[in-house]
């Protein structure tokens, strides 16, 4: 009799094996799952404004607990992106994702730099008041003032974006631009041998204004 039970008893011992394993297999991937959503997310988000060309360093960013699914292309630890190059401005407290800022370590804040344009920097006289006003990203047109013979005025381009500004409160402020490669050429003749001034213009108005010279009354 228990010669016969024998073979039953295997039986049922390794069903009892494949049903445990069954068991543990579906439940345990549901835990882990269960685990991870209840866990904490952190996102990395900028600590004040980031203008486009800055090279990110640890005071720039702040990382926050993030309650539900995270922005796309979020980042989730700050050493993930330290002395990568942010490719647009970024407000304070906005989540740092892949798509506006750039691999570290690749041409620093040239990167920001579009291809096809090229940065040049003015020194714009008389124009410190509109000049605490902009930002990366900011639109402005350009004036020309030339003193040779009868002073004359004269708007030279419309429409620029600004990539940085340094020194907005000093006298002789430096706000560097993004043109093409020719306006360029104009932009450092100008500034070199004549005065520059900027009128800021809202960002949402795009519209052209062709050059009007104005001779002095």
């Amino acid at each position: 009799m228990k010669r016969n039970l024998m073979p039953l008893l295997g039986v049922a011992f390794v069903a009892a094996v494949v049903a445990t394993g069954i068991f543990y297999g579906l439940l345990i991937p549901r835990l882990r799952n269960s685990a991870s959503a209840d866990s904490p997310r952190t996102v990395v988000v900028a600590g004040k404004a980031l203008d486009r060309g800055t090279v990110l360093k640890a005071e720039d960013m702040r990382v926050v607990g993030w309650d539900g699914a995270p922005p796309a292309n979020a980042i989730s630890a700050a050493d993930q992106v330290i002395g990568a190059t942010v490719m647009e401005p970024i407000a304070a407290n906005q989540p740092v994702t892949t798509n506006l800022v750039a691999r570290r370590g690749a041409g620093g804040a040239s990167l920001a730099i579009p291809p096809g344009r090229r940065a040049v920097s003015i020194h714009p006289l008389e124009s410190s008041g509109v000049v605490t006003m902009l930002r990366s990203g900011s639109r402005l047109d350009i004036q020309v003032i030339d003193t040779r013979g009868q002073a004359q005025l004269k708007r030279i381009m419309d429409d620029v974006e600004v990539l940085s500004v340094q020194g907005a409160e000093s006298p002789r402020p430096v706000v560097t631009l993004l043109v093409t490669p020719e306006e360029a050429d104009r932009l450092s003749l100008a500034d070199a041998s004549m005065q520059l001034r900027v009128i800021v213009r809202n960002p949402n108005d795009r519209s052209p204004g062709g050059p009007a010279p104005t001779e002095r009354p």
